[in-house]
Formats: C-alpha cells, structure tokens, sequence
C-alpha cells in the first residue's frame, strides 16, 4: 500500500505577549467601593503599625531612629537651637 505524504500539523496556542511579566502590576486595585475603603484603611493602619514597631524597638536599644521630617529640616532646626545658644551666651557676658 502506499502512502501519502505526511501532514504539517501548526501548533496552535497563544501568542506570547510583547511586555514582560516584571512590568505587570502585583496588586490588582479593588474596583468596589466598600472594598476600596477597606484598603484604604488597611495601608494606613499597617503603617501606623510599623511605625510604632519601629519606635518600640528603637527605645529599647536606646536610640531613636525614626525621626520627624527630612534630614535637612532637622539640621536646620538644630543651627537655630545653636545660634540662639550663641546669643544667649553673648547677652550673658556683655552684662
């Protein structure tokens, strides 16, 4: 008997997608509004919560880390105190 030639069968399948998987969001966002405000309230609290951890553990050690405002506030804060040290310490003297 004789045979045919054999038939090229295409796989068929999904086109892999241009973006990769990296780029694609983690977290889908809730669309509901109750499920909206549920985590809303949830990043406040955890935050809160680390914050708190934070100020817990840093009391213990013995030194604060977690600190209010950025770096340069607080230095300029801390050149105010300085200066107003100097003054006194000059309308001291000049007395």
């Amino acid at each position: 008997m004789a045979q045919g030639a054999l038939k090229v069968i295409k796989k068929s399948g999904t086109k892999k997608s241009l973006t990769p998987k990296k780029a694609a969001k983690k977290i889908i966002a809730p669309r509901k509004n109750s499920a909206i405000a549920t985590a809303k309230l949830k990043k406040k609290h955890s935050s809160a919560i680390a914050v708190g951890t934070e100020k817990l553990l840093s009391s213990r050690v013995g030194h604060l880390e977690v600190l209010k405002g950025s770096r340069r506030e607080i230095a300029k804060k801390e050149a105010l105190k300085q200066a107003k040290e100097r003054i006194a310490k000059r309308a001291e003297k000049s007395k």
